[in-house]
């Protein structure tokens, strides 16, 4: 039965209140990880690790209204005229000169409560990762795991992919000391066992997108797309360093030393193949999809957003190419859009040609951004919330930790959630925040049409017009 409004209304206020709450957020933080200290409220993140924790974790997320205080009565409603007009107003600052979108949208009741050029289709950057989380986390559950499997049959060791990107050196360590163990056990013989190797990476297409444009491997962007990889493919563990251009065939080729370190001989070089139906095999698991998720929405990891969009692609039975994991994902939100009530306005110009945000071609309507976040912070998409929890933190964790420091908007530090996004010209921000008077809003604001000097002085002026919404002086 749906909810009445009022009931909506605090409930949604309830799941976010850990972006409006500060003391509340600090302890659903230090029980989620999702920044670092006990109840140390000026703690940040040093910075991003190359990749999601090597082991699971058995805590079990707990929503903000688990640990949340009595909720006060919320203070006077927010005029959305007054809002509209305050934010607005960023249009003036000289780095803006008009170039200004952004709308705010009432996750209780989905009203609009401000807007400005909502329904332009405009270069998303990276907010765009949002979108393909909400697309992979309506295909999956999110407990799903992505399994590498050694399948071992006549002297042949098979490395199977399954779409880990995210492999250590010691996870494909346990696997290789596995499969070693299974190949001698066959073998059955005293001294050297002689293997060769075969590398299966089938599960995905997978491959680099032309539509990064210089915005790919080479500049360290990102890794093309595989059904393996070990660390990203970060060949020097820096985010932005270096990326493997094969990083299956580099897994593979690593695979091949550990299984010599484990004792077995192996001949030749490795080649590609099909794994042999029904052979004895070893497997590794990768994190839960839920903490993928969460990893690519805190640092903003380019590679594992591309891997996202492939397995939706995968999922809903469509090529696992770059092009159509793109597509994939913008089925998914127009899916999404349908059933939540976007208008074809808002919908209509909407273009994905990437999972990631590094294409300048894609286009996305902030109208669009918010009618989405709204729905996701509405509580009545349970599958979806975790989104909520995994958005950086004004002022505190992943890619907003340093944002938010300058007058008139350090007081807003904690209070908006949002996901970040830059691409020549274009300064984006989209998540979610409570305004005073206890409403939870998704919005999408977008900065552009500057000089790509000026990159510093666009993130400014987004973080004060977002600040508008939770009426910093």
């Amino acid at each position: 039965m749906a909810l009445r409004a009022s009931e909506r209304i605090w409930r949604t206020t309830a799941i976010v209140m850990c972006a409006a709450v500060p003391t509340s957020f600090y302890v659903l933080g230090d029980l989620t990880d999702a920044f670092p200290g006990v109840l140390t409220a000026a703690a940040v993140e040093e910075g991003p690790a190359s990749g999601p924790r090597a082991v699971a974790e058995d805590w079990e997320r707990l929503t903000a209204g688990d640990q949340l205080p009595p909720i006060d009565r919320p203070g006077s409603p927010v005029d959305p005229a007054d809002l509209q007009e305050r934010m607005a107003a960023g249009a003036q600052l000289p780095v803006v000169d008009g170039g200004l979108a952004f709308s705010v949208v009432d996750a209780g009741t989905g009203e609009v409560l401000a807007e400005r050029d909502a329904d332009a289709a405009l270069v998303p950057a990276s907010t765009l990762k949002l979108l393909t989380a909400a697309a992979v986390l309506r295909q999956y559950s999110g407990d799903e795991v992505l399994t590498t499997r050694a399948a071992v049959q006549d002297g042949v060791v098979t490395l199977i992919g399954g779409g880990d990107m995210t492999l250590s050196e010691d996870e494909l360590r346990g696997l290789a000391t596995q499969a070693a163990e299974l190949a001698t056990t066959q073998a059955a013989a005293e001294g050297t066992v002689q293997v060769s190797v075969v590398l299966d990476d089938s599960y995905l297409v997978g491959g680099a997108n032309a539509a990064w444009g210089n915005n790919g491997t080479a500049g360290g962007w990102v890794t093309p797309t595989a059904s393996l990889a070990l660390d990203g493919g970060w060949l020097d563990g820096e985010q932005y360093g270096p990326k493997s251009s094969d990083p299956a065939g580099d897994v593979a080729r690593r695979f091949a030393e550990q299984l010599t370190e484990a004792g077995l001989e192996v001949t030749g070089e490795v080649t590609a193949g099909e794994a042999p139906a029904e052979a004895p095999s070893v497997e590794i698991h990768s994190e839960p999809l839920a903490e993928i998720v969460r990893h690519t929405l805190l640092i903003s990891d380019n590679t594992t957003a591309e891997l996202l969009a492939h397995l939706v692609a995968l999922s809903r039975g469509e090529e696992t190419t770059p092009a159509g994991a793109a597509a994939a994902v913008e089925a998914e939100i127009r899916d999404l859009a349908s059933e939540i009530g976007v208008t074809d306005a808002d919908l209509a110009g909407l273009e994905l040609y990437d999972g990631s945000g590094l294409s300048r071609q894609n286009r996305v309507p902030p109208a669009l951004f918010s009618a989405v976040l709204a729905e996701v912070a509405s509580g009545e998409v349970p599958r979806l919330e975790q989104i909520l929890f995994d958005v950086p933190i004004a002022g505190l964790s992943g890619t907003l930790a340093e944002r938010f420091t300058a007058d008139g908007t350090v007081d807003a530090s904690g209070l908006v959630r949002g996901k970040t996004g830059y691409l020549g010209g274009a300064a984006t921000l989209a998540g979610v925040a409570v305004l005073p008077d206890g409403r939870t809003v998704g919005y999408s604001i977008v900065v552009h049409g500057f000089d790509g000097a000026d990159a510093l002085a666009a993130r400014a002026a987004v973080d004060q017009v977002a600040a508008e919404m939770v009426q910093v002086d």
